[in-house]
This record gives C-alpha cells, sequence and structure tokens, in this order.
C-alpha cells in the first residue's frame, strides 16, 4: 500500500489519546516473529512503557516515533495508512515536504524548512532533533562528494562532518562511541545512515573497530530489509567493507567481499550497482593473480561491467572500463559479444 497519512479531525488532540493505531500491532506481531525484546525494539527511542501501550493498539506516540521503532526491525511506514491528529499531521506535512527538497537537492529549501521545523512544538525531541541533524549531514556529505564545500579544507569539513553525525547518533544511541563494539544491535535507517557517514569520513577510527561495525550492520539489513531498501543499504555497507580492504590492501578480504556483494544483488530485482562490483572484481584479479593466471575471467568481469553500464546508459563508466581493457589488458572490450 502506498504511503498515505489520514488528518483526524477528532475534537481531541491530546498524544495519550487511546485511538486504535495500527502501527504498534504490526510491530507487536514482527518483535514477536523475530524473537526481540521491547528493550531490544525501543532503547533510546522510547520508554517500555510507551511501547507496550503502543503495541496494544492504543495511539500514545507520534508518527515520527511510530516510524522510528518499526524501522528498527526493518519495517516501513509506507506500507500502510497513518491515522495522526492535528499537531501530528502538521509535522508530518513538513517532514515530507524537507525529503522532498532533499530528493531534488534544493539544499538553500532544505535548510529554510529545517529551521521552520525545529520551531513547530513536538512530543518528541530527540527523534525530530536526529531527523533535522541527519538531513543537514546528508547535504554536507553530497557536497563533500561533488567538491562543493570550500569554507575550509576538506579534511576539516570531513570532520565536522563526523562531528555532527555523532551527535545526531548520541540522540538514541548515547552510548555509541568510535573504536568500542557494544555488539550486535538494532538500527532505524537513521542511524545506519549516520553510522555509515561516521565510519566512511572518520576513517582513523580504528579499521578493525569499522569492519566488525560494518558487518554487525549488514547482519541487521539482511535479516530485517525486504526489497529494494534491502539491496540499497545492503549494498552501501558491502562497498564501505570493501573501501577498508583496499586502504588494508588485503585483496584476499577485498574480492571476498566483491564477491559476496555481487551475491547479495543478484538475489534481488534490480542490477543496479552490479557493473560497478564486477569491474572491481577484475580490478583486484588483476592485482591479486595477474592477467596470465586469470586473463579471461578478467576479461569476462570487464564484459559483465561494461554490458551493465550499456543497459544504464552510463558512459562514463564505459569509458573507464574500456581504457582499463585497452591498457591492462591489451584487449578490445567494444564489439565483443557475452
Amino acid at each position: 500500500m502506498p504511503h498515505t497519512a489520514e488528518k483526524n479531525t477528532s475534537a481531541e488532540h491530546d498524544d495519550c489519546i487511546e485511538e486504535v493505531n495500527s502501527a504498534g500491532v504490526i510491530l507487536c506481531y514482527y518483535r514477536n516473529r523475530y524473537n526481540l525484546t521491547m528493550e531490544q525494539v525501543c532503547d533510546g527511542i522510547c520508554s517500555k512503557a510507551k511501547l507496550s501501550r503502543l503495541e496494544r493498539g492504543i495511539r500514545c506516540v507520534d508518527s515520527l516515533t511510530s516510524s522510528q521503532l518499526l524501522e528498527r526491525i526493518g519495517k516501513e511506514t509506507d506500507q500502510f495508512e497513518l491515522l495522526l491528529n492535528d499537531e501530528d499531521y502538521v509535522l508530518w506535512r513538513a517532514r515530507e515536504s524537507i525529503r522532498q527538497h532533499m530528493k531534488h537537492r534544493e539544499c538553500d529549501r532544505v535548510r529554510e524548512k529545517l529551521a521552520a521545523y525545529r520551531a513547530m512544538k513536538n512530543n518528541a525531541p530527540r527523534l525530530h532533533e536526529q531527523f533535522c541533524c541527519y538531513q543537514e549531514v546528508m547535504m554536507a556529505a553530497e557536497q563533500l562528494e561533488n567538491g562543493e564545500s570550500a569554507q575550509c579544507s576538506q579534511r576539516d569539513e570531513q570532520v565536522r562532518l563526523c562531528e555532527n553525525a555523532l551527535r545526531a547518533l548520541h540522540l538514541t544511541k548515547p552510548a555509541f562511541a568510535p573504536g568500542r563494539n557494544g555488539g550486535k544491535q538494532l538500527y532505524t535507517a537513521t542511524e545506519t545512515g549516520l553510522i555509515l557517514s561516521v565510519i566512511h569520513y572518520g576513517k582513523n577510527y580504528g579499521d578493525i573497530w569499522a569492519e566488525e561495525l560494518l558487518l554487525d550492520l549488514f547482519h541487521h539489513v539482511d535479516h530485517y530489509y525486504t526489497e529494494h531498501r534491502k539491496q540499497r543499504t545492503g549494498y552501501r555497507i558491502l562497498m564501505e567493507l570493501i573501501e577498508l580492504e583496499q586502504r588494508l590492501q588485503d585483496l584476499d578480504k577485498e574480492l571476498a567481499y566483491i564477491d559476496q556483494g555481487i551475491n547479495f544483488l543478484a538475489q534481488g530485482r534490480e542490477i543496479g550497482g552490479l557493473d560497478r562490483l564486477h569491474f572491481l572484481r577484475a580490478q583486484a584479479l588483476m592485482r591479486r593473480y595477474g592477467t596470465a593466471a586469470l586473463g579471461r575471467e578478467i576479461q569476462r568481469e570487464c564484459l559483465m561491467a561494461y554490458s551493465i553500464c550499456e543497459v544504464f546508459g552510463d558512459m562514463q563508466q564505459m569509458e573507464r572500463i574500456r581504457r582499463f581493457c585497452e591498457e591492462k589488458l591489451k584487449w578490445q572490450i567494444t564489439g565483443q559479444a557475452m
């Protein structure tokens, strides 16, 4: 079912109205199915007492709190209809507007809308502030990737981004600390995005810690997420693991994570990202074994990557693959057939 929100026109607008809430019923079902405790799901988001009331079908939290609880077990609120009171409806509409401006990369509008959103009254301030901080971290990351940050050095911008991501993460996971693992946990999509930003831009926090945390995140995504979100987020985590092994120059582990990524994406319905993984595999195989031993296999990986790029019309990546084949393999990939 597409994401919808229905405004509740009842005269009662109190946040603890005893109003049937389908989100809580769904949350209870999946929490029991996955054999999770209440503490695992609600820690840092709301009290156990509130979660208990929510699971009994009583509307005792706002829509953002409900959605974050569901995200801890990989479920999205766009799978069912939301029933909101007046205040919650206004906040929901504001968040949707911010997301749309983010989608279209309208940064000035996002900043303007975030300032207005922070001025609104809300009853779960930590979650609403985390929502705002997350948008700001994502904007900063995009500007860094596009080379648009010119206020100070790139390294200083990365440090600032990490600090902001950690500050946002501590709103729901106060015990989180780089370099210290807290064991397998549940994560919302927002928490996952913030952690990935910390790992990507804070490369001095420790490689062993980063690898262990990334594997925990991947386990969570692989176990709880479904379809597009699972494929998109799992791919991003695996790419971080591959980049980590590239920095460490561990070719065997790099190849293992590349193979895991190819197998992971092959289980889904989309092929986006497979071109990059197959091309990475070709390059890693050449560095590890050389063309004398695995020349034909390297060619096959390049051809697979090239063909996927052709389907998507990615001319820049096709050109990179063509140059690699000519310069490293002394082979003309154009005109080849699978």
